[in-house]
């Protein structure tokens, strides 16, 4: 403890863990200055803890720790899954009447952890963030706000911060009384700023209800959804509309992915895409329904892969539709040059939140702030666009009245021409949107949605023409672990190889393989007996245990289970009745071959001995 304490009272040269042991020995006084930030930043030292495991006590005890300086003025990391040790003095001057107010102003951060310590003594030790209901956090305050105790002795502070978010953490540290002023005058720019949108989103939805034009609604959604996800960006939806945690973590990227989806579908839809420019077009409901998909998987999957998800759907989409109404501006459409000026200031601040979430950029007021004011000066542009569609209409509809007496007939044509060509669109879309929706996006094989229907079909016809009906469900052995060990994208990997491999052995008229779900897949057997399928479903099991999958320069192997069950109509004795009893057998053989070892086949048939 004599050494502890005399290597503590030596000002070292690295920035150990002594409490305020910094090169120049300074603290920070939370009165008012001009250049407050600058100083603050100045008097900070961060740790990086790459483990994420290390208490506050390890802290003081781990010798070999080196605190370092702000690499800029306002900490930003990027996206890290470590957790961020941030240390500073805190003067005891004016604080001592007025007492210091910390601020952390950046609403997404998962958990922080605020202790405040006088020579050896913990005195101030809270715990916040986003994994907590609001109703916890020590101020009511839609940023993470910690009111510091008065004390005659500087005080030495540590903050801990770990997130799945960007780790950005921007301090301010001032008096209860400039805290107060400062946030009145925020809660005002932020009125402003939702009052606007609002007032917009008002405006649209009653031309929409008035005029019936479907990219009113369109932009209505679009703003709506908008203002939605800066409402939960800002921690205003925390405060005042829910008090939910599942909810906080969830609904940004939700709104973030629905905003992408109603943009893209407005952009068709105002452009008229569709008639004009048809692969844009079906590039941007493309990713329009990449973005519906995500935003239902943003319940479920890792918030640190969906916001980059997220990000990488956004900017391109963006792009393609400033290029979409560029093209269109240079035909000489005047709303498509609003239009675009519009969406270029959405682009502009798409690239620059993207980059400053992922630390290129610095966090300043205009980077931080840049998706409001883009969406400001956006909206507004927009709504004149919308108007100037509208003007734009009513120009043609006077000339084509003007010309009806003499090219009836050319418009009849044209028109009947445009009427065929979106029928073609609309069932070309159908057919297309059929085929994806039986169809695994993985393994590019046929679903489960698919195999319910083709097995109620072939039982049915088994029934009718009194012949066999085999099925086959086939399980990937140990994949849970292998995918835990290796990751998704290998997971991934492995299922495609298993459906390459399975698909060539089950290419007879009839026969068919399907993605059951997971890692389980089903194949059906036409007009195939038992010993028949049996040699098919072992072939299948020999096939896959000789296939190799190549993952980082290595070669892995793979087994499968498998479990047949057999419907013969013309020797049934009662105990398959249906489908599902089919398929019941089939698992229960299933489970029996994993149960004896895996890498196995096992055989059920509903027949009685001859």
């Amino acid at each position: 403890m004599l050494f502890f304490l005399l290597v503590l009272s030596i000002p070292p040269l690295l920035f150990g863990n002594a409490d305020g042991a910094f090169a120049n020995g300074s603290c920070f006084s939370p009165e008012g200055d001009p250049a407050a930030a600058e100083t603050l930043a100045n008097a900070i030292r961060y740790y990086e803890d790459t483990s994420a495991t290390q208490s506050f006590e390890d802290l003081l005890k781990d010798r070999s720790i080196t605190w370092n300086r702000l690499p800029e003025k306002v900490p930003s990391f990027g996206f890290s899954n470590s957790a961020f040790w941030l240390q500073l003095n805190v003067c005891a001057s004016k604080a001592q009447t007025e007492g210091a107010v910390l601020e952390i102003a950046y609403p997404l951060l998962d958990t922080i952890r605020v202790i405040g310590r006088v020579d050896q003594t913990i005195v101030y030790d809270v715990l916040s963030g986003d994994s907590f209901p609001f109703s916890q956090r020590p101020v009511k305050h839609r940023n993470f706000v910690f009111f510091l105790p008065n004390l005659q002795q500087d005080l030495s502070i540590y903050i801990r911060v770990q997130t799945k978010s960007a780790m950005q953490i921007p301090l301010q540290l001032s008096t209860a009384a400039e805290f107060f002023a400062d946030n009145q005058q925020a809660l005002l720019l932020q009125g402003l700023y939702f009052g606007i949108i609002l007032a917009m989103v008002l405006y649209n939805a009653f031309l929409f209800f008035v005029l019936r034009e479907h990219p009113y609604l369109l932009y209505v959604l679009f703003t709506t959804c908008y203002l939605s996800f800066q409402g939960v960006f800002q921690g205003l939806f925390q405060q005042f509309l829910f008090d939910s945690v599942w909810l906080q973590k969830h609904s940004l990227l939700i709104f973030g992915f629905l905003s992408i989806v109603f943009a893209n579908l407005f952009a068709v839809s105002f452009l008229n895409l569709p008639a004009k420019n048809m692969l844009i077009s079906s590039i941007l409901r493309g990713v329009g329904w990449i973005s519906s998909v995500a935003a239902i998987l943003a319940a479920f999957l890792p918030y640190e892969i969906m916001v980059k998800l997220m990000l990488a759907l956004a900017t391109p989409s963006s792009l393609l539709i400033m290029f979409a109404g560029c093209k269109l501006w240079w035909t000489g459409h005047l709303p498509a040059r609003i239009f675009t000026v519009a969406w270029s200031t959405l682009l502009v601040s798409f690239v620059l939140a993207s980059f400053n979430k992922f630390g290129i950029v610095p966090r300043i007021f205009w980077t931080e702030n840049i998706l409001q004011i883009g969406s400001i000066l956006q909206v507004i542009l927009l709504s004149i666009a919308l108007a100037e569609r509208v003007n734009e209409e009513k120009r043609q509809r006077i000339l084509a009245e003007q010309h009806l007496s003499t090219s009836l007939e050319e418009k009849v044509q044209e028109r009947t021409l445009e009427l065929n060509k979106a029928l073609k669109q609309l069932e070309a879309a159908n057919t297309e949107l059929s085929q994806i929706s039986h169809t695994d996006s993985l393994t590019q094989i046929a679903n489960r949605r698919s195999f319910d229907l083709q097995l109620a079909l072939e039982y049915k016809s088994a029934t009718r023409g009194g012949y066999p009906l085999a099925l086959v469900m086939i399980d990937i052995d140990h994949f849970k672990k292998f995918n835990d060990t290796y990751g998704h994208q290998v997971g991934d990997k492995v299922l495609r190889t298993v459906a390459k491999t399975l698909k060539p052995l089950a290419a007879r008229p009839g026969d068919s393989i399907y993605r059951y779900g997971g890692e389980e897949f089903a194949v059906l057997l036409n007009n195939t007996d038992l010993v028949g399928a049996e040699i098919v479903a072992e072939k299948m099991r020999k096939s896959i245990e000789m296939t190799t999958v190549l993952i980082h320069d290595r070669s892995f192997f793979v087994t499968i289970s498998a479990g047949l069950s057999i419907y013969n109509p013309r020797d049934h004795i009662g105990v398959i009745s249906s489908p599902e009893d089919l398929m019941h057998q089939a698992d229960i053989q299933l489970y029996k071959a994993k149960e004896k070892g895996r890498n196995r086949l096992e055989v059920w048939r509903d027949e009685e001995p001859s």
